[in-house]
């Protein structure tokens, strides 16, 4: 259950909850900016630790990166209830303060996965409220699952696939995003659009689907189950000898594509999912259940 003014955040393997008005100021594969009305509110780089790794000697390598810049920079207390890092992570605390600001923040290792997170949130005044909401987020980081599974949540969306899905690429626009994986020789494409009332004005979710989905050529039908109302539609499998021949040789992407609106929200929510065998309803069922709303898929 989410906290009144919090929300989860999830990407690339790592997730947490944070302050409702932060919201995405860069977006990397690895690395996370988050800003609030005031600027920067927080930063998140995570990857793999070497063979090697010493969290020791990593904190030692900030401290000189932070020195460069004219910061002062000092071990402290975990920002974390306690001073401990949520369990099996190990963490270390440190602080810097510059002439143009600071930072309290974390380094975190998990000797589980392995993964290693840079944690810092930035300070531009009296520091009691930062370290609350530090020790908070920390209290809520995950670096991964035990369910095979990979959540991904940024502004009002999330999803929860599996882990064979790696993202290759993402677009967050005014009213449209998009985030596209890659895994198990199959390729998933997400979509959000807003608002739903203006995009539908003119067209039907019929048209809507094959123009913006990806959708041109597939024979929707209407999708009304679960209290949604959208269209899904498949790619036929080849039926004649002639059209199976040509299915071989071409190595054809069969697609299956769903679109559905959620009123309560002004949103238009869409999935096309392309496989070298023809695409099932069930399969495209699973993935609607995993992704939503933020306040409609599983944690």
């Amino acid at each position: 259950m989410r906290a009144a003014g919090w929300k989860s955040i999830a990407w690339g393997g790592v997730q947490f909850a944070v302050p409702r008005e932060w919201e995405p100021g860069r977006i990397g594969p690895r690395h996370l900016l988050l800003e609030c009305d005031t600027g920067p509110a927080m930063e998140i780089k995570w990857g793999p630790a070497g063979r090697r790794f010493s969290s020791r000697r990593h904190l030692r390598r900030l401290a000189r990166e932070v020195g460069r810049a004219g910061a002062v920079f000092q071990e402290r207390a975990l920002p974390a209830d306690g001073g401990n890092a949520p369990e099996p992570v190990e963490g270390l605390g440190f602080e810097w303060k510059g002439k143009d600001g600071g930072a309290v923040g974390a380094l975190l290792f998990c000797p589980v996965c392995r993964t290693v997170s840079l944690i810092q949130f930035f300070r531009r005044g009296p520091g009691a409220e930062s370290d609350r909401q530090a020790s908070r987020v920390i209290g809520s980081f995950q670096d991964h699952r035990s369910d095979g599974r990979c959540a991904w949540a940024l502004y009002d969306i999330r999803a929860v696939l599996p882990v064979h899905f790696r993202l290759v690429g993402q677009r967050f626009e005014a009213g449209r995003f998009v985030l596209e994986f890659r895994g198990d020789r199959r390729g998933l494409t997400l979509y959000r659009w807003a608002p739903a009332g203006v995009l539908l004005k003119d067209r039907d979710m019929e048209a809507f689907a094959a123009a913006s989905a990806g959708g041109v050529g597939v024979d929707f039908r209407p999708l009304t189950g679960a209290g949604r109302i959208g269209v899904e539609g498949v790619d036929p499998h080849p039926v004649d000898l002639a059209g199976r021949l040509m299915a071989v040789l071409r190595r054809p992407r069969f697609r299956g594509v769903r679109v559905w609106c959620v009123e309560r929200r002004n949103r238009i929510l869409g999935l096309r999912l392309e496989a070298p065998q023809p695409v099932t309803a069930a399969e495209l069922s699973e993935l609607c259940r995993a992704y939503g709303m933020d306040d409609e898929t599983e944690r």
